[in-house]
């Protein structure tokens, strides 16, 4: 059970056409896009950095970049949160609609940070 890297950062845009355009302006590439007019969304890659960029639900306002680092020992890190005094658990190992499994926390100062691997693991 440990935290293995950084995977992504996950970043909400009411302006996605300009904001693909800032990523791309610093390195990025779009390595993948999916979803339609209104609520897209991609991934943008430089090196070993991702990004994913998409545009927040209709009528919500985008929400502060959060970051997604790889779980490895997804069980053995969820049984170890459950009991943390400092850790409030936002969402408990559950699997995303895009095909991985995630536990959402936040810190004291209430930051989300996301832990997330790969379903079947």
């Amino acid at each position: 059970m440990s935290v293995g890297g950084l995977d992504h950062v996950y970043v909400e845009t009411r302006a996605f056409d300009r904001a693909v355009a800032f990523w791309k302006a610093l390195g990025f590439a779009v390595e993948s896009q999916w979803g339609e007019e209104g609520h897209r969304a991609c991934q943008l890659v430089s090196g070993k950095a991702r990004v994913v960029l998409a545009e927040p639900a209709a009528g919500a306002a985008p929400q502060g970049p959060t970051v997604h680092f790889a779980l490895e020992g997804a069980e053995a890190m969820q049984a170890k949160l459950a009991g943390a005094a400092d850790v409030e658990m936002l969402t408990p190992l559950s699997p995303t609609h895009w095909g991985t499994r995630w536990i959402r926390v936040a810190d004291p100062d209430g930051h989300t940070w996301v832990l997330e691997t790969p379903a079947g693991t």
